[in-house]
């Protein structure tokens, strides 16, 4: 009994001692191809390999340089980690079928980019086009509209060293994949973003043939340190007190979203402005309705966007309502002549008035072709050109002056159809 409690132990002792060679060379293998394949343009270096039993393999003291850019990262340890064993040792056969893995993660601790170095400076130097998403960063700074390397070195930032990680959990029979990015930078903040997506596909090759569904998205800063600085800094800089900036930025921040055709609500920026106090936690969530066209929203009224993308803004824990918003013409006249409004009524009110009566929405594959308004069973309201009726579906072709988006609504969803005549 005792010989063979022995040779179990042995055998055992043999195949750990197997396995982690076997990764030992498997992940050695794959970065002399990597870094061959890559020496043209960068040199890739790394001081030991890791591995785990509970499904880890990862690298140390990894280094990555660019000579064209004269710059390099620099990560302590770089890891992917998988649920177990075994999806470790998939992981190469799922890349081999063109398959995604069912889970992946890949966690990178202690990434560090020199502030005064050129990655930063194509990062944060390079000239922004302005969008929504470069309103959040627009700042009142004099002459400065968006921080850049020098502002962060007068910042006293010298390198950012940001602990990240990145993982997804895709489930084919749903088919559908979590995704969720986070990153923690010292002296800044911790940022998360997360992805819900529907009518995933396993095989990348298909995605563009057929692009998932966004049916969540979620994003969330905390600890903002990096806000308090800039208020710090840009405040000295125009001499203003702290409170003063603050309601300077809160203005800078309205004139920013309506350059963009946005104009919030009062409660909207009063929200912002009791952030910019105390930034300690951002969090906004959207849940956009199965097959809304993101590129068409301006031709919808405002709480019909509101209705298609049920938004929620979180201000340090405090949910802000009520959330709204009206369409902005940043090319529009501030005063309109009284004279132009008088022709301007007169016309409305010669103007016939749409006609709408309500149609069976089995009867909809008839109606191609007209402007249909829907109303789902959740009041959610729509309107559209119809352009067919398929698969379950139905198709719009929303115009808006000369330009147009397309969408389409399952049957399921829809409570009734109304049309124009």
């Amino acid at each position: 009994m005792a010989k063979i409690l022995k040779w179990g132990l042995l055998s055992a002792l043999a195949i750990a001692v197997l396995i982690k060679l076997s990764l030992w060379l498997s992940v050695r293998s794959i970065m002399n191809d990597a870094i061959a394949q890559l020496s043209p343009i960068m040199d890739i270096s790394y001081g030991g390999i890791t591995s785990s039993f509970d499904g880890r393999v990862g690298l140390e003291k990894l280094t990555v340089r660019v000579p064209a850019m004269r710059d390099s990262v620099r990560v302590e340890h770089a890891q992917l980690k998988f649920n177990g064993l075994g999806e470790l040792l998939r992981f190469k056969e799922s890349l081999a079928e063109g398959k995604f893995p069912e889970q992946l993660a890949l966690n990178l601790k202690g990434l560090a980019l020199d502030v005064h170095g050129p990655f930063m400076q194509q990062l944060y130097d390079a000239p922004a086009e302005r969008s929504l998403f470069t309103a959040w960063s627009e700042v009142n700074c004099g002459k400065v509209r968006f921080i850049g390397t020098t502002e962060l070195l007068d910042m006293d930032y010298r390198t950012f060293e940001t602990d990240a990680e990145i993982s997804y959990l895709f489930s084919p029979g749903q088919k559908t994949l979590q995704l969720s990015m986070t990153s923690d930078t010292r002296d800044m903040a911790e940022l998360k973003v997360s992805l819900a997506l529907a009518n995933m596909s396993d095989k990348p090759g298909d995605l563009r043939a057929h692009p998932p569904q966004l049916s969540l998205v979620t994003v969330e800063v905390n600890d903002n340190q990096y806000q308090r600085k800039v208020q710090e800094y840009c405040a000295g800089k125009l001499s203003m007190t702290t409170e003063a900036y603050q309601q300077a930025a809160v203005e800078q921040f309205d004139k920013a979203m309506r350059s963009q055709r946005v104009a919030l609500d009062a409660s909207v920026l009063e929200a912002y402005g009791r952030y910019l106090k105390d930034p300690q936690s951002l969090r906004l969530e959207l849940s956009p309705n199965e097959g809304i066209s993101w590129e068409g929203l301006q031709f919808f009224e405002p709480k019909d966007v509101l209705g298609m993308l049920h938004p929620a803004l979180l201000i340090n824990g405090e949910a802000v309502t009520p959330l709204g918003f009206a369409w902005f013409d940043p090319n529009a006249l501030k005063q309109t002549l009284d004279n132009d409004r008088v022709v301007a009524e007169r016309v409305e009110s010669n103007a016939p008035t749409p006609q709408y009566d309500f149609v069976d929405v089995a009867s909809l594959p008839k109606y191609a072709g007209k402007r249909l308004q829907f109303i789902t069973h959740d009041g959610t309201y729509y309107q559209g050109v119809l352009h067919k009726v398929e698969n379950g579906k139905v198709f719009l072709s929303v115009q808006f002056g000369v330009g147009s988006a397309e969408m389409f609504l399952r049957l399921d969803k829809i409570d009734k159809v109304r049309v124009m005549f």
